[in-house]
């Protein structure tokens, strides 16, 4: 019979196949499309010659994405959590010793906070210093993300977190816990890094200055938001620094940075101070009214900006002003009005003068009391030389067009009446598009 023909006898009795005759690195590179550690560390049950490949993979990923993170029922929360956690416990290990890893990645699956119990600080400070020893490229660990904004909780007692020196890491980016303070390390380098990401933790903001100024001499990319547990404020000191997004309240902000091209800052600011030569994209999206006392761009987009967001024109509307005779590629404005004549007229005067751009994008934010068609006349005066208007309303079906001129009588004009009223006060070369935010998404409205 052909099942015992003897070349199959002979197959079978040496327990080899063609697969496992590969050499490592195209197994590494099957094993890497598992997308999942977990599934690759489960190989070394098929043979003995399966028994350590996974140990010397070039990366390492637990968690969203991979079989490690199923979606979770409420009552599976902590088994997920523990489960993923006790993975990278048992795979790190387990893992090579002498084997540089390109990428860990360790994405813990969304979970009640109750399930976060079990993986505590120094559960996770011991994958920070396995990561510290053998990554040399990009390491990512994701905590589930918070339920409260990133702003510093009462009666907290903060559990510390050190990241110790990654010599070798190109990437870091950390969304860590509101209840941990992350400590930065006293020595020590950060010689490859070009980008850092932290996400809701707690930091000093001496600690946070020394770590860029002084050991971070590649750092390209720096997106940070924080809850300052000092009263120190935080000053960004750095030639390389091409990228950066701080969202955390600050006493004080210092950006010295002579190549920075993009900068986003948010929460409430005391004082701030930029220096930024080559600034070509700015976002202001502060809670606190701007200031030109206390906020000062010494030398930033003199001439022309690619973007400039502006929040909300109600905090921020004497920025404009600050970039009158610059040239914007496109204006973002976020317009909030409260309700009354006078709010309107202090919005009014606050944008009676525009920077000239090629694209004007205005949101409707909900809380604005104000009907669009007003609001878009002034606007559309302010900055004659747009070529393109997109408007974005937050749902559109609840929005009243009467509310600013006579609130007692609240009603709704069908939206294509309202966007035909807009289109007709544009120039007929100047591009319109109307979105509404449902469900989650921007839906254009043609």
């Amino acid at each position: 019979m052909d099942q015992d023909h003897p070349r199959r006898r002979r197959r079978r009795r040496s327990g080899e196949d063609h697969i496992s005759g590969l050499p490592d690195e195209l197994l590494h590179s099957i094993l890497l499309r598992l997308g999942s550690a977990r599934a690759a560390a489960r190989t070394c049950a098929l043979s003995r010659r399966w028994r350590r490949v996974w140990a010397h993979l070039p990366e390492l990923v637990f968690g969203s994405g991979s079989r490690d993170a199923p979606p979770l029922a409420p009552a599976s929360f902590a088994r997920g959590v523990g489960g993923v956690a006790r993975s990278v416990d048992g795979a790190l290990a387990a893992y090579a010793a002498d084997t540089t890893l390109e990428g860990l990645v360790i994405v813990l699956p969304t979970a009640a906070c109750d399930a976060l119990d079990g993986v505590p600080a120094g559960r996770v400070a011991r994958w920070l210093r396995f990561a510290a020893g053998r990554v040399a490229g990009e390491l990512i660990l994701f905590m589930p993300p918070p339920t409260m904004p990133p702003h510093e909780p009462e009666g907290v007692h903060w559990a510390a977190l050190e990241l110790p020196a990654c010599e070798r890491a190109r990437t870091i980016a950390l969304r860590l816990r509101l209840d941990w303070r992350l400590r930065l390390p006293p020595a020590g380098s950060f010689a490859a890094l070009t980008s850092l990401t932290i996400l809701f933790a707690c930091m000093d903001g001496g600690e946070l200055t020394a770590h860029v100024c002084t050991r971070c001499p590649c750092m390209r990319n720096l997106r940070l938001c924080l809850v300052l547990v000092d009263d120190h404020g935080v000053s960004i000191r750095s030639d390389s620094l091409r990228s950066l997004s701080f969202v955390a309240r600050a006493r004080w902000l210092e950006v010295v940075t002579p190549g920075l091209e993009y900068l986003c800052v948010g929460e409430d600011i005391g004082e701030a101070r930029v220096s930024a030569p080559k600034l070509a994209g700015l976002v202001w999206s502060c809670h606190a009214t701007y200031d030109p006392h206390r906020h000062r761009f010494e030398d930033a987009g003199r001439r022309r900006l690619q973007l400039l967001d502006i929040g909300e024109t109600s905090a921020a509307g004497l920025l404009l002003r600050k970039f009158e005779g610059v040239e914007v590629d496109q204006l973002r404005l976020g317009v909030s009005i409260p309700l009354g004549i006078e709010a309107y007229k202090s919005f009014s005067n606050e944008t009676s003068k525009l920077p000239k751009c090629q694209t004007l994008n205005i949101t409707l934010l909900p809380r604005n009391c104000h009907g669009l068609a007003p609001v878009m006349l002034h606007l559309l005066r302010s900055c004659s030389s747009t070529k393109k208007v997109s408007v974005q309303l937050f749902d559109f079906s609840g929005y009243s067009s009467m509310q600013c001129t006579n609130p007692q009588k609240v009603g709704l004009q069908p939206y294509k009446v309202v966007f035909e009223k807009v289109r007709s006060m544009c120039h007929p070369k100047i591009e319109v598009e109307f979105y509404d935010f449902m469900d989650g998404a921007w839906v254009r409205f043609d």
